[in-house]
């Protein structure tokens, strides 16, 4: 069972942490995987990661408001 967060602000701040998150494993990898880091490549995926996840939790939100 996945919850719904209880307001926008919290949607919008885990959305935010996932993609530090998200940015930080990226960059680990990309550092183990080719010697070197790639900033702007993992921030872009990073951010996408993030949208995702507010896209997912404002799903849910307005699901869960409904029923």
């Amino acid at each position: 069972m996945i919850d719904a967060p209880a307001d926008w602000a919290a949607a919008i701040f885990r959305a935010a942490m996932t993609a530090v998150v998200a940015f930080i494993v990226l960059q680990a990898k990309e550092f183990l995987d080719a010697g070197r880091f790639d900033t702007p490549g993992t921030g872009a995926d990073a951010v996408m990661i993030g949208i995702g996840m507010l896209i997912l939790a404002s799903i849910l939100k307005l699901a869960t408001r409904k029923a």
